[in-house]
């Protein structure tokens, strides 16, 4: 049998499976390495990271833990359009607590908007504030809040497209996104072609191209070596 065929063959069919992805790969590398992270990305540049001042006496305002919420497993200092809050994670739910240890009142577009111009140091001005119950898949693929719903939004009109969220009821400041994280995160996907989380670095399509790819490349050296062979042979002949 003439392996030599038998491995064009399926070195060519296998450049067509891999050729997408390895561009992919490739295109996703080149971004990485060259959009600003920090600055772009994260938005480091147009984001003033929210403050929050408690006062010496701060734990003397909370109120009785409550016993049919479990153990307290965690608390969390936010930021919120009320001013400064605890988050209280337990067993069986959260709770949210302004600095007067009361529950946190509905927060108002108004409250957002003021809000948002604090935490907003870029050129842009803002576009408007609205309520989204789910924010839309951005490029088929980008979910800017995962599974989070009910939050508002804040958008300004900078080159990036800055938009801050903030929790729906609560008014707490969740993150920023803008048009660059957007482009990131879809090529981050690809990347590692995990098209739902986004974070699954062993996943079965992953793991597959991998080997897919390894493949494409032992094929190729091995027709490169059976030409090199060919080339040899002929060399030999002609010198005969």
């Amino acid at each position: 049998m003439r392996w030599s065929p038998f491995l064009f063959r399926w070195h060519r069919w296998l450049g067509y499976v891999v050729a997408l992805q390895v561009l992919a790969w490739i295109v996703g590398g080149l971004l990485f390495a060259w959009m600003p992270f920090q600055a772009w990305v994260k938005g480091g540049d147009v984001l003033n990271k929210p403050r929050q001042v408690w006062s010496a006496h701060w734990a003397q305002a909370l109120p009785p833990m409550p016993s049919d919420q479990g153990d307290l497993l965690g608390m969390q200092s936010v930021a919120t359009a009320h001013g400064p809050a605890l988050k209280l994670r337990f067993a069986q739910g959260e709770w949210l607590l302004g600095a007067d240890g009361k529950a946190l009142p509905p927060v108002e577009a108004g409250a957002i908007e003021a809000f948002a111009r604090t935490l907003y140091k870029g050129e842009g001005a803002l576009s408007g504030v609205s309520r989204i119950e789910q924010v839309p898949t951005r490029l088929g693929l980008v979910r800017e809040l995962g599974d989070k719903t009910d939050v508002w939004q804040a958008q300004f009109d900078d080159r990036f497209k800055t938009r801050l969220y903030f929790d729906g009821r609560s008014g707490e400041f969740l993150t920023v996104r803008n048009e660059a994280w957007v482009l990131y995160d879809f090529f981050w996907r690809l990347h590692l072609m995990d098209y739902r989380g986004g974070e699954d670095f062993n996943n079965s399509l992953l793991r597959a191209a991998s080997a897919a790819a390894l493949l494409l490349v032992s094929s190729g050296l091995a027709l490169s070596a059976f030409a090199l062979r060919r080339a040899w042979r002929r060399r030999n002949k002609a010198a005969i």
